[in-house]
């Protein structure tokens, strides 16, 4: 999935995800992959054993934000998208704080804001994402973004801060970057 800088396939693609052409539920193009979360919503549980997005999220998030380019492969690629953006806007809202207690507030107020579907006002991504056919289809990737965000905002805080409360300032360094030269909108 691969090439390496010596085999003269030219410059590394960015990481895909593994869900790619498997068969699931899709909205505006974005995959409703399963999630391992207690959040309530209409995400698939995954179970505790298996990787879910969030987790190929994190795990593929700092490689990821180097690359300005991206070739969406299917669904699942968008979802990883989306979701390693609202990592980033995640990172880039702790950054001003040193204690969980404060990051957590901010960062719950940031994951309950109303946010933009694809195609609406205020959608930072262009065409990468399809318009929803219908209002049922954006109210469902509104939903399932909701719960997967709120996922992804409760891990990414778990690597930011350490259980003694410091900051991990390895991953705070991350804040800055922007994963293909885009950020969403708070």
């Amino acid at each position: 999935n691969r090439s390496t800088a010596d085999d003269g396939a030219g410059p590394m693609p960015a990481y895909h995800s593994k869900y790619v052409g498997v068969q699931t539920e899709e909205a505006c193009g974005c995959a409703l992959l399963p999630l391992k979360t207690k959040s309530r919503g209409p995400a698939p549980p995954c179970p505790a054993d298996d990787e879910d997005i969030v987790d190929e999220v994190i795990r593929y998030f700092r490689p990821n934000c180097l690359f300005r380019n991206f070739e969406v492969k299917g669904g699942a690629d968008r979802t990883l998208i989306y979701l390693t953006l609202t990592m980033q806007q995640v990172l880039k809202e702790c950054e001003r704080f040193k204690t969980r207690p404060d990051a957590e507030k901010a960062v719950q107020a940031l994951v309950t804001k109303q946010f933009s579907v694809p195609g609406g006002p205020g959608w930072a991504l262009g065409g990468m994402f399809p318009v929803p056919n219908d209002l049922q289809e954006g109210e469902t990737w509104r939903l399932y973004m909701k719960q997967a965000r709120d996922e992804v905002a409760s891990r990414t805080l778990d690597l930011l801060f350490y259980a003694d409360g410091s900051k991990n300032k390895w991953w705070n360094s991350f804040a800055k970057r922007k994963f293909m030269g885009k950020e969403l909108k708070a």
